[in-house]
């Protein structure tokens, strides 16, 4: 894998429910990993629902291999937030990790 173009960091998040002191649960989010990577859109769109237009962007991210990275996991990049639609080792020897991911907004 070339270093020179992973020069994105970012986070690897979950998303979990706590509860308060009221006994009612917040969600709240779970700093799992950072890793370098590279981010590529590979597509994009628009859609219209509700009489609202709802933009939609489906990005390649490719980092060194993370342990345990499901569809579970949000990305963070900046302010920017993925939801994991597929991690990929690829090859299996836990060197590459290939996600495809949308971005919500």
């Amino acid at each position: 894998m070339r270093t020179g173009s992973l020069r994105h960091k970012i986070k690897f998040i979950a998303i979990i429910d706590v509860q308060d002191e009221f006994g009612g649960t917040t969600s709240a989010e779970v700093y799992l990993a950072f890793a370098m990577a590279e981010i590529r859109p590979i597509s994009g769109g628009e859609r219209f629902m509700s009489n609202q237009i709802f933009t939609e962007a489906t990005s390649q991210i490719k980092c060194r291999y993370v342990a345990g990275i499901t569809p579970k996991h949000k990305i963070k990049f900046g302010d920017r937030t993925f939801d994991i639609i597929d991690s990929q080792n690829k090859d299996e020897r836990n060197i590459e990790l290939f996600i495809i991911a949308k971005e919500i907004m």
